[in-house]
């Protein structure tokens, strides 16, 4: 049942991808939908101390990330995702989710970045800042824990 629900949040996720990359906004019913899939996991697992922490540390998530989004930093669907992201993989690996996220989402800012210099004319300077799809961030890592989390359960 584990196994089904982390399959359907990553199909959730390369959704939330899609969204974030085609249109720079991750609609509502994404991290609702984690969020959700969070539920029916804990409920599976039936661990309610692990639920409980995991509920934390989505809240102290989301209360960052409201910060981030407050200064503009960071963007109200990539809150929600961030937030519903850690509900999902649970506190002890939110750390991990965290640095894989950052590396992630430098990656992403640094090749826009080159390719916005590769195609960028001197009439391009006035241009609007750029923003970058850390949904993609988001999702990508969240996927990578739900895979070790996997991993480790058919190794043993």
């Amino acid at each position: 049942m584990v196994f089904l629900v982390s399959v359907a949040a990553a199909i959730i996720f390369l959704i939330a991808c899609y969204q974030d990359i085609r249109h720079r906004t991750i609609s509502n019913a994404i991290p609702l939908a984690v969020a959700g899939a969070a539920i029916v996991k804990w409920i599976a697992v039936g661990q309610i101390g692990p639920a409980l922490w995991a509920l934390a540390a989505a809240a102290v998530a989301l209360a960052i990330s409201a910060f981030l989004f407050a200064q503009g930093w960071l963007g109200g669907g990539d809150v929600k995702l961030l937030s519903a992201a850690i509900l999902l993989i649970g506190a002890p690996a939110t750390p991990l989710f965290l640095v894989g996220m950052a590396l992630i989402g430098g990656v992403i800012a640094a090749a826009m970045m080159v390719a916005r210099a590769a195609k960028r004319a001197p009439a391009d300077a006035a241009e609007e800042r750029p923003t970058v799809p850390y949904g993609v961030a988001i999702a990508v890592a969240a996927v990578a824990i739900l895979a070790l989390e996997w991993r480790e359960a058919w190794s043993a």
